[in-house]
């Protein structure tokens, strides 16, 4: 396709005397031609006035005339959704918005269908005024490298949490086929110890007993975490209300449970909830001191868990030079980035809470969205 330093005479007349003169089109035409980006200034008729390199050598590769200088962009839109390209139509709908004047912006993932098959493209539209007369800003980029690689990142993540999850089963029936089982054949010994003891060993004796009760304590609450099967077999609510029970049986924390029904959710959803509640209860065991513990769950656009304690807490502002976060938090972060939600902690100092926000449904990286920006 001819560059616009050599197209015809008759195109650049449409351009002169058209919307845009030719003075103001060239400079823009020198600033998208360094753009790695596929770029195209677009009038609100539709019309292509001008394309960058990028875009040029990305038409050529895939052999279509449609999108080239002075075709109708919104036409070849359209022709696309009427093949039966429904991924194109939010794409079209901006376009059309912004033509008129009723947005401003669109960003949006594409995924290829017919020639575009097998690439995946972000798209920018922008309204621009060029010497007052309103034009449209097209810019797609070839980001399909780059969203395989992300889900082969997703992919691996997802073989890791599975991996991880069968070896806290495993480590779970360990310990309470062998570890706890020994435990109970040490407490028989201590007891038949004890009443055979004479009394400068007995007070000895007591302590080792109370102690392996401790450990014992700290096993079940261990094994109880490690392999929850209410998730398997009940909703997210359900589950978690059958935790926090067990952790204030297994350690005597008072827990309060204010928890709605979700509706339908995403497996990586009610696993990352649960996982993450187990996390915080564990943190609020091992390390807070805490008496009384709270547990909400709240369904409405996202859905949203708050888990708070009246512990030690600490100062925030002497924290940040003091501790650094476990690798429980690191972890609870990480899952909660990969579903695209949010995680923040207050930490005062009496008592902290953690609050996490998810959508219903896990979202994919690079996720299409109609939103304007």
């Amino acid at each position: 396709m001819a560059s616009v330093s050599s197209r015809s005479a008759s195109s650049r007349q449409n351009l002169t005397s058209g919307h845009v003169r030719f003075g103001a089109f060239h400079e823009i035409q020198e600033v998208i031609d360094g753009l790695v980006e596929q770029i195209a200034l677009i009038d609100c008729d539709g019309k292509i006035l001008g394309v960058n390199e990028s875009w040029r050598w990305q038409v050529e590769r895939q052999a279509r005339s449609g999108l080239r200088i002075s075709r109708d962009y919104a036409e070849y839109l359209a022709s696309l959704v009427e093949a039966g390209d429904e991924g194109v139509r939010p794409i079209l709908e901006a376009f059309q918005a912004i033509c008129v004047g009723s947005r401003q912006t669109f960003r949006h993932v594409y995924s290829g269908s017919g020639v575009f098959e097998g690439y995946d493209f972000r798209i920018i539209i922008a309204a621009l005024s060029v010497q007052d007369v309103r034009c449209v800003l097209v810019s797609v980029h070839d980001v399909t490298e780059l969203v395989a690689l992300k889900r082969q990142r997703r992919r691996i993540g997802s073989q890791l949490l599975r991996a991880q999850e069968l070896e806290r089963r495993r480590i779970a029936r360990e310990l309470h086929d062998s570890t706890a089982q020994m435990l109970v054949a040490l407490q028989l010994d201590l007891s038949h110890l004890a009443r055979n003891a004479d009394p400068a060993t007995e007070s000895g004796i007591a302590s080792c007993s109370e102690m392996v009760q401790q450990i014992q304590q700290e096993i079940r609450t261990f094994s109880f975490l490690a392999h929850p099967p209410e998730l398997e077999a009940n909703n997210l609510a359900h589950a978690l209300g059958a935790l926090a029970r067990g952790f204030a049986a297994r350690t005597g924390l008072e827990i309060d449970v204010d928890l709605c029904e979700c509706g339908e959710l995403s497996a990586s959803v009610e696993a990352a909830m649960y996982r993450i509640s187990q996390e915080a209860l564990a943190n609020i065991h091992r390390h807070a001191g805490a008496k009384h513990a709270t547990v909400r769950l709240i369904a409405r656009r996202y859905l949203h868990l708050t888990i708070g304690d009246d512990g030690n807490g600490f100062d925030p502002v002497a924290s940040k030079c003091t501790q650094k976060l476990g690798v429980g938090v690191i972890g609870m972060r990480e899952r909660v980035r990969e579903l695209g939600g949010r995680l923040w902690m207050d930490r005062k100092p009496t008592g902290t809470s953690l609050t996490v926000s998810l959508p219903h449904q896990k979202r994919m990286l690079f996720e299409p969205s109609i939103g304007a920006r």
